[in-house]
């Protein structure tokens, strides 16, 4: 029964003609369609786990530093679970990553930097969270502790205000007049002003440990990289309803074309799944080599780009932007099992909605 079932399939897909040329065709770029703006929307999603698994908050101390205080507050830190890592950057290091960076980029800002006697900049601490959503936490919890730390650091500093002498002349209203001299003055208790700085600050207007985060711009990229990734499920799953139901219309007109066709297979005992069967296979026949061609065409270009020419300008330009995602490894073999997977998943649209299709005419 299988093989009959079979061949009537192939002979209804030979007979179809130019719609069953135009049912492949759709597919074919509705699922080329779909599998680029599911690649945008895998892209964008990598993209946050980069954000969110890079150095979001900077820690900067001031030059001369003492390294134990720095420790002391690594130590603190590296304990709370929302923090992934944090990486020191000595004085050095700052120096020399700073001066390669202007050098390329501002080179009278690296001039004024040559100039400088001691070769350091400001030490810091890079610190990676898991989440951005526990970025405001986090930012809070290292905030108070460099408060704590610059407590530490507080130097007083006292400053004596003088007091005015008073000094009173005699009086002209007669012998009971008396002199007042500064002895018979009580003198106030001296006053002090309290002012205070920090130990390591070379800018009274700024503390020696300073915590830095880009939020407000983390946010805005966030939310757009979100977007675009919602944009990108809602196009995908605009797609799959397009290919579903222009598979159900090529099915339905197939059927409504052989009504007596069928018509006759149900007078002489015919089953239902004997009939249906052919229709069915068709839709999946469909959806399968719609699905496999878009699946061939991105992996060519895929080879194109990143093996075939491997040096050329566009794959130069991908890998300098999207190196550093955190790309999952995936073998030859893996490859072979997504286009698989793609083909599997055209045959079943297909089959499902000319299954629904046919449950109209044929009960």
């Amino acid at each position: 029964m299988f093989r009959r079932i079979l061949a009537n399939s192939l002979k209804q897909i030979k007979r179809s003609g130019w719609v069953g040329w135009a049912s492949v065709s759709v597919m074919t770029l509705a699922f080329l369609v779909a599998i680029i703006f599911g690649g945008l929307a895998y892209i964008s999603n990598l993209y946050i786990q980069f954000i969110e698994t890079k150095s979001n908050l900077l820690v900067f101390f001031e030059e001369g530093m003492d390294r134990e205080v720095v420790d002391r507050l690594r130590d603190t830190w590296k304990s709370n679970p929302k923090i992934k890592d944090i990486e020191y950057t000595t004085e050095a290091q700052a120096y020399e990553q700073y001066a390669d960076y202007t050098a390329k980029v501002l080179p009278e800002t690296y001039e004024i930097l040559k100039t400088k006697e001691e070769k350091i900049l400001p030490s810091s601490l890079d610190i990676q969270i898991w989440s951005l959503s526990d970025l405001e936490s986090v930012k809070n919890s290292i905030q108070s502790s460099i408060d704590e730390e610059l407590g530490l650091l507080k130097i007083i500093k006292t400053e004596e205000s003088d007091t005015e002498v008073v000094e009173e002349t005699p009086t002209e209203e007669g012998d009971n007049a008396t002199e007042v001299t500064t002895e018979d003055v009580t003198l106030e208790d001296d006053l002090s002003l309290e002012e205070f700085t920090y130990k390591y600050q070379t800018d009274p207007n700024r503390p020696p440990i300073e915590l830095r985060v880009d939020d407000k711009n983390l946010d805005q990229l966030r939310e757009v990289l979100t977007s675009v990734r919602i944009a990108g499920i809602f196009i995908i799953t605009l797609l799959f309803i397009v290919i579903f139901f222009f598979t159900f219309m090529t099915v339905e007109f197939r059927l409504y074309n052989q009504m007596e066709e069928i018509g006759v297979m149900q007078l002489v005992g015919g089953s239902l799944t004997f009939i249906r069967a052919p229709y069915i296979l068709e839709g999946g026949f469909y959806g399968l080599i719609g699905s496999f061609i878009s699946s061939i065409f991105i992996a060519s270009v895929i080879f194109v780009v990143f093996v075939a020419d491997s040096n050329s300008v566009l794959s130069t330009f991908i890998y300098e932007n999207f190196s550093n995602l955190p790309w999952p490894y995936v073998s030859t073999l893996g490859w072979v099992g997504l286009i698989l997977l793609s083909t599997v998943t055209g045959f079943l649209i297909g089959s499902i909605s000319s299954f629904l299709s046919i449950k109209r005419y044929i009960r």
